[in-house]
C-alpha cells in the first residue's frame, strides 16, 4: 500500500472512530462537602419535596398565581431570551450540514476592429457556478461548539424557570401581604370603636364628677393614637394593592384580588431530612453546572484552533484541494503549523490560558453557589423553628393580655385603677393580637422561601 493510501485510510478511520473525542474534556463535578443532616439519600427521600404545596389549601391563592404568571413582563422577556437562545442554538447546529452557494455573471464587451474602421466587435458570456461546502469536524471543535450552544439554551430555560419561581414567591408574598394589612385594619377598627366607647364612658363619669378630668384627656390621646395607626394601615394597603397592578404588567387603581384574613388552616409539614437532590432542583444551581460544562467545552475548542480544519469543497462535485493536500502529506500540513511565529504559538497559548481560568473561575463559583444555596436552606430551616416557638410564646401572651384587660375594665369600673391602666392594657392585647398576625405571616413567607431554596419542587 502506498503511502497516500496508508495515509487516506488513517484519516478515513480518524473521521469515522470520531477522533473529535481527543479534544474532548471529559467533565466531573467538583468536589462539595456536605452537611452530615444532608447525607440521608433514600429513593424515596430523594424524590420528595421538602412539603406538599397542596397543603396549603386556597384555592384563591392558586388562581392568584395563574393569573400573575400568565401575565407578568418579567417572565415574558425570559421566555424571549429562550427563544432566542434556541434560535442561536439552531445555528449553531447548522455547522454540521453541507452548506450551498450559488453565482452566476454576465459580461458583454465591445472592441474596434483591427483596421482601425467603425466595426465593432461584440463579445458576450455568461458564467453560473455551483458550490457545496462542508467543513469535516476531524478535532470536534464544532461538536463542542454545538454543545456549548446547547448548554447556553438550557441556561435560558433555567433562567426562564428562575423568573417564574422568584414570581410566584412575590406573588404569594403580595397576597398574604393583603391579607395580613386587612386583618390588622380589622383589629384595628375594632380597637378604635372600643376606645371610642372607653372615651365615652370617661367624659360620662367625668361629668357624674367621679374622676378627673385627665382621665378624659388620656382617652382623646389614645383615641388619636388609633386614629393615625388606622390611616398608616389603609396607606399601606393601598401601596400593596399598587404591587398587584406591577405583578400583572397593568396600570395601578383596579383591586384584583382582595383576601381579607390569612388562612388558619394548619400549615404545610416541612420534611425534617433535607436530601443533597434538593440542590439540583435549584435553577441557579443548574445554570453553574451548565456553565461550568461550556467554559471547559471552550476550553476545548482553543485548543481544537491549533490544528488545521478542512473543508469539503467543490464546484459540482469537485473535492477540497486543501484536504487533498492534507491526505496526500499530511506531514506538511502540520509541519505548516509548527513552524508558526514564536508570537503567534504565545498567543495561542495565552488564548488556551484565557480560557482555562474562564473555567477555574466557573469551577470555584460553583462550589460557592452551592455553599451559599445549602446556607440559605439551613438558615430558612432555623428560622422556621424559630418561628413556630414564637408562634407558641405569642398565644400565650395574648391569652394574658386578654385576661389582664378584662380585669383592668372591672378594676376601672369600680373606680380600683386609673384610666390609663386601662388603655395600657388595651394596646398590650392590641399589640400581641398583631403580632400574633405578623408571626402567620413570617410562617407563610418562610414556608415559600423553603420553597423556592430548595427548588420550587411541588
Amino acid at each position: 500500500m502506498t503511502p497516500v493510501k496508508k495515509t487516506a485510510l488513517y484519516i478515513s478511520v480518524l473521521l469515522t472512530s470520531g477522533c473529535g473525542s481527543l479534544l474532548n474534556s471529559k467533565f466531573e463535578s467538583p468536589p462539595v462537602t456536605y452537611p452530615e443532616h444532608w447525607q440521608q439519600q433514600t429513593e424515596e427521600i430523594r424524590n420528595a419535596a421538602i412539603f406538599d404545596w397542596r397543603e396549603f389549601a386556597d384555592p384563591q391563592l392558586d388562581q392568584w398565581l395563574q393569573q400573575v404568571s400568565a401575565a407578568n413582563s418579567d417572565v415574558a422577556l425570559a421566555v424571549l431570551r429562550l427563544y432566542r437562545a434556541q434560535l442561536e442554538a439552531e445555528q449553531t447546529g447548522l455547522n454540521r450540514y453541507p452548506s450551498l452557494s450559488t453565482s452566476a455573471s454576465t459580461d458583454i464587451s465591445r472592441n474596434k476592429s483591427l483596421s482601425g474602421t467603425s466595426e465593432l466587435t461584440k463579445t458576450e458570456s455568461a458564467k453560473a457556478t455551483l458550490a457545496v461546502s462542508y467543513e469535516v469536524d476531524l478535532w470536534g471543535k464544532l461538536a463542542r461548539q454545538r454543545d456549548v450552544a446547547g448548554w447556553m439554551q438550557q441556561v435560558s430555560e433555567e433562567d426562564l424557570r428562575a423568573a417564574r419561581l422568584m414570581l410566584t414567591r412575590r406573588a404569594a408574598e403580595n397576597y398574604w401581604r393583603i391579607a395580613l394589612i386587612n386583618q390588622k385594619i380589622t383589629v384595628s377598627e375594632q380597637s378604635l370603636t372600643y376606645i371610642r366607647e372607653t372615651l365615652r364612658l370617661t367624659q360620662s363619669r367625668h361629668r357624674a364628677g367621679s374622676i378627673a378630668g385627665l382621665d378624659v384627656i388620656n382617652a382623646q390621646q389614645s383615641v388619636l393614637n388609633q386614629e393615625n395607626s388606622l390611616q398608616a394601615l389603609r396607606q399601606q394597603y393601598q401601596s400593596v394593592l399598587n404591587e398587584q397592578s406591577v405583578l400583572l404588567n397593568a396600570p395601578p387603581g383596579k383591586i384584583l384580588i382582595n383576601p381579607q384574613h390569612l388562612p388558619d388552616s394548619p400549615l404545610p409539614v416541612v420534611s425534617p431530612d433535607v436530601p443533597v437532590s434538593v440542590l439540583s432542583r435549584r435553577p441557579d444551581i443548574r445554570s453553574a453546572e451548565l456553565n461550568l460544562r461550556a467554559a471547559l467545552a471552550r476550553v476545548d475548542i482553543k485548543r481544537a484552533e491549533y490544528y488545521p480544519s478542512f473543508s469539503l469543497t467543490g464546484s459540482l462535485g469537485g473535492s477540497s484541494t486543501r484536504l487533498s493536500e492534507f491526505l496526500s502529506n499530511p506531514l506538511a500540513i502540520i509541519n505548516a503549523v509548527l513552524d508558526l511565529p514564536l508570537t503567534d504559538w504565545q498567543q495561542r497559548e495565552l488564548e488556551i490560558s484565557l480560557a482555562h481560568n474562564s473555567y477555574d473561575q466557573q469551577v470555584v463559583q460553583f462550589r460557592q453557589s452551592l455553599y451559599k444555596a445549602m446556607a440559605s436552606v439551613d438558615d430558612a430551616l432555623s428560622q422556621r423553628q424559630l418561628l413556630i416557638a414564637q408562634e407558641t410564646r405569642l398565644r400565650e401572651l395574648l391569652y394574658l393580655a386578654q385576661k389582664s384587660e378584662r380585669l383592668n375594665e372591672m378594676r376601672y369600673r369600680h373606680g380600683s385603677v386609673a384610666i390609663t391602666d386601662w388603655l395600657t392594657a388595651q394596646d398590650t392585647r392590641r399589640r400581641a393580637q398583631l403580632m400574633l398576625d405578623e408571626n402567620r405571616y413570617d410562617q407563610l413567607s418562610n414556608l415559600m422561601v423553603l420553597w423556592l431554596e430548595t427548588g420550587g419542587a411541588v
